[in-house]
């Protein structure tokens, strides 16, 4: 008998993307972008470093660093674990089932009850979420730019400024700009204000708790050392200063930069791309099929 199944291409995403239109096809790009950053095996790990390396770029806010921290006594300290699972669960879920999915909806503006609670006690000023949602449009690319990978086609930027503006929407963001270059533009000059970012203990205490719970999380006992070298290595020295945290040394920096970048580079050249995607616990489904030409993940 003649097997008709047609074979698929070992890396298959990219070159699919790369037909899609960022307006129309933006879920399914943001989706592929997603999967064509993680590894076949151990696709927690990246999440767990991208998770740490943007939390901690957040706490260099004076505003989301005392939301989180409150006074010492926030959940990050308390149900890190939790926390932790929570936020990932949150932001992948978004990109799997798509912006404009009722899932999305529904935990976005879940996650808007909890803010506009924290915001009784806490300032939350449309500046501060307009750089949340800028720095969340551009992180992967702000990781991949300090190791020298690279980073997003002009595809997979207009379709992150989409998902990351409707996400925005439905958490009642308000002029949030409407290009990747606003989005870096906006980014920066919050960045560069000391009024809204800048050191605090805060946000010490809460990237030291970060660091500490990556390492436990993700590296074999003995090996835990190696979070805060590695962690320290993928921020710029503006946000460590504003973290309170110091630079490692030059060959440390370079040494884990170099890992980071052989990494990006064994799954996206070396390792064939995925083709069945682990859905986020609690979205509809717990595996999804992902093929070219598939018009869903």
């Amino acid at each position: 008998m003649t097997n008709t199944r047609r074979a698929v291409p070992r890396k298959w995403i990219r070159r699919e993307i790369a037909t899609l239109d960022p307006v129309a096809d933006s879920e399914r790009i943001v989706r592929l972008t997603l999967e064509s950053l993680l590894p076949p095996v151990g696709e927690r790990v990246f999440l767990e470093l991208l998770f740490t390396v943007s939390l901690m770029r957040v706490m260099g806010e004076l505003e989301g660093a005392a939301a989180v921290d409150r006074d010492g006594k926030g959940k990050v300290y308390h149900h890190g674990d939790r926390r932790t699972d929570d936020t990932i669960r949150y932001l992948t879920g978004w990109m799997y089932d798509g912006a404009g999915s009722p899932q999305a909806r529904s935990s976005a503006a879940e996650i808007k009850r909890i803010h506009d609670s924290y915001a009784r006690h806490y300032s939350m000023s449309n500046e501060t979420f307009i750089h949340t949602i800028a720095y969340f449009t551009v992180q992967i690319e702000c990781l991949t730019e300090i190791v020298g990978a690279p980073g997003f086609t002009d595809v997979e930027k207009e379709a992150q400024v989409r998902h990351w503006r409707t996400i925005g929407e439905y958490l009642g963001v308000r002029d949030m700009p409407e290009t990747w270059d606003g989005m870096i533009r906006a980014m920066r000059a919050y960045e560069t204000d000391p009024a809204w970012f800048a050191p605090s203990e805060a946000g010490h205490r809460v990237s030291e708790t970060l660091i500490a719970q990556f390492g436990e999380r993700v590296l074999p006992r003995g090996f835990r050392w190696l979070a805060k070298p590695l962690i320290l290595s993928l921020h710029d020295d503006h946000v460590l200063e504003a973290l309170g945290l110091p630079k490692p040394r030059p060959v440390v920096t370079t040494t884990m930069r170099a890992v980071v970048r052989a990494a990006f580079f064994v799954v996206r050249e070396v390792l064939p791309d995925r083709h069945t995607a682990v859905r986020p616990a609690g979205s509809a489904g717990e595996l999804t099929r992902s093929a070219p030409g598939s018009g869903s993940a």
